[in-house]
Parts: structure tokens; sequence; C-alpha cells
């Protein structure tokens, strides 16, 4: 059984990916569709704390994007703002100078070894931070890892060649489908 992760698709990350963002949300919406149908596990992370906002994040920046198919469960991790990118990761951060991850295992890790899955495909925001990151402990935590690239987005894009980035995913065992190479 294969499970889908669904990274930090919320307003704010969503809004930051740019002309992206639409053409992402709509990718994520089709895994999302596929892994349904299929009855497979759809979990959803969300940063509980990216960026410093406002006290109640009255914009909603945190919340998950109005356009997103949300068909699973939703867990919390972060706070990305003091270094807790992967979706495995909860840390909560009680003093400034608290070391970036630290805390522990968030919930998706018992969540996601609760359904018997032993593999798990990583999409959403962003493809070089927390969707790495994610993926990456993922392969850490023994599944076999794939990120399809049409169904995410940068943060910190390049130009003129591949996103060092997935190298480093390739090389700890991720797959990575390539938009170009990417086929229903």
């Amino acid at each position: 059984m294969n499970a889908l992760i669904v990274v930090d698709m919320q307003n704010l990350f969503v809004d930051l990916a740019g002309a992206d963002g639409p053409a992402v949300v709509a990718a994520v919406n089709r895994h999302v569709a596929e892994a349904v149908e299929r009855g497979d596990p759809v979990f959803y992370t969300r940063d509980y704390a990216p960026i410093d906002l406002p006290v109640g994040d009255p914009e909603g920046s945190t919340s998950l994007h109005p356009d997103l198919d949300v068909r699973g469960t939703v867990v919390e991790k972060g706070p990305g703002k003091r270094g807790g990118f992967s979706g495995f990761l909860l840390a909560p951060v009680l003093e400034p100078q608290q070391g970036h991850g630290g805390g522990g295992l968030g919930p998706l890790a018992g969540l996601l070894a609760g359904t018997g899955a032993r593999s798990v495909t990583v999409v959403g925001i962003a493809t070089d931070i927390c969707v790495a990151a994610t993926a990456r402990d993922a392969v850490r935590l023994g599944y076999d890892v794939t990120v399809p690239l049409e169904a995410t987005a940068y943060a910190n894009p390049v130009t003129g060649g591949e996103h060092p980035v997935l190298g480093e995913l390739r090389a700890a065992g991720v797959t990575v489908l390539d938009r170009e190479n990417f086929s229903r």
C-alpha cells in the first residue's frame, strides 16, 4: 500500500508559489483523487508556525488552501520558522535559543505506520524545503519514497539547470519524477 503525504498546501505557501500555485493545487488534487480511488491513506501536513504571524492568524495564512481537495487526516508539524520543516516533526519551540528541529516526531509517523503502507508519495510546497525534508525523513523511517515534481513548487527556484535538492533527494534514495517525464 502507498500513502500520499500532502505537504503544507497552506494559503501562505500557495501564494508564495505565485503563478505556479494554481497548477500545483490542481496536480495535488489529482494525486488526492487517485489515492482515494485506490483506497490509499492521505495525510496533509500543516505548519502551525511557518513565520511570525499576528496573534490568531486573522488572515488565515496557515489554513489549508480553499481549492485543496482535503480527504484525509490533517497533522500539525513545524514550526518551520525554527527549522521544523519535515512533516514528521512537531517541535514546539518554548525558548528562542532552542535549536532547529528541537522536539521530536509528530503524529504523522505513528499514523503512517498504523496504515501498513510501505511506500509514500510526497507532494506539495516547497520542493526544496519541506517536501525534501519530509521525503528524506520518510526514507529514514524505512519507506520507499516518490516525489512527482509536477505536484510541487520551489520556494527558491534555480535557472539554467536542475535544482541541487533533486540530486540530494536521489542520493538519499528518493525516486524523483521529473515534470517532463511524468506520465499518467
